[in-house]
């Protein structure tokens, strides 16, 4: 366990999922990987026959409250399903925040074994625990980019990441074609990745060419 986290991923191998089209599964002579996936992307799990509960679920709280075009698209596809660990990136976590989420969570029916509301204060601590205390943080990464460096703050061995992209638009489950944000916060993380050496892979190649990722073998 590590931290608040009622969880961890302690010599688990990570298979991060991305809101990005033209996501795969991991290769098949890989071994065994605990998924987590960020906002509504799980609702694609089953089209890589993938389990369609994650291990973990990294949402950010407009999913839960906003009126935004690609919150509501979440919301849509995320009724009525479930994760095991409920990650809600939350500006504070206190008593009342986790009452008003656990109730909107509740309508939206989507169901959960453990909640942690992480405070943006925790999530820049995490990120600088992963990627040093001299990176840059004024301009920050994604959420999707953000799950994978929460997956090694809980102890992956490796993460291999799919569903991403730095120049692709709109998500897997839903056909708004929104812009992707955070290109600058997503180009400058995964420079630092890079720089570190840190298990971090992909499968997509054209991703890979794009972040400089190491691609993984069997790709």
């Amino acid at each position: 366990m590590s931290d608040s986290f009622a969880f961890d991923f302690k010599g688990r191998q990570v298979f991060a999922l991305g809101s990005a089209p033209d996501s795969f599964p991991p290769p098949a002579e890989t071994g065994a990987w605990s998924v987590i996936t960020v906002n509504g992307s799980q609702a694609v799990l089953g089209r890589l026959g993938l389990p369609e509960t994650p291990v973990m679920t990294l949402m950010n709280r407009s999913v839960v409250k906003s009126s935004l075009n690609s919150s509501v698209a979440a919301r849509k596809v995320l009724r009525g399903l479930a994760t095991d660990n409920l990650v809600v990136l939350n500006n504070k976590d206190s008593p009342r925040h986790r009452v008003l989420t656990a109730v909107r969570l509740w309508w939206l029916g989507y169901r959960y074994r453990s909640l942690t509301l992480l405070s943006t204060r925790y999530r820049e601590q995490i990120m600088a625990g992963v990627l040093g205390d001299a990176y840059d943080q004024s301009t920050p990464p994604s959420n999707g980019i953000f799950l994978a460096l929460l997956a090694l703050h809980l102890g992956a061995s490796r993460v291999l990441m799919s569903g991403f992209s730095l120049s692709k638009t709109g998500h897997a489950y839903n056909d708004l074609n929104l812009r992707r944000r955070h290109l600058d916060g997503d180009t400058a993380a995964l420079r630092r990745i890079v720089e570190l050496g840190l298990p971090i892979l992909t499968n997509d190649e054209r991703f890979s060419r794009e972040s400089g990722l190491p691609l993984i073998s069997g790709a």
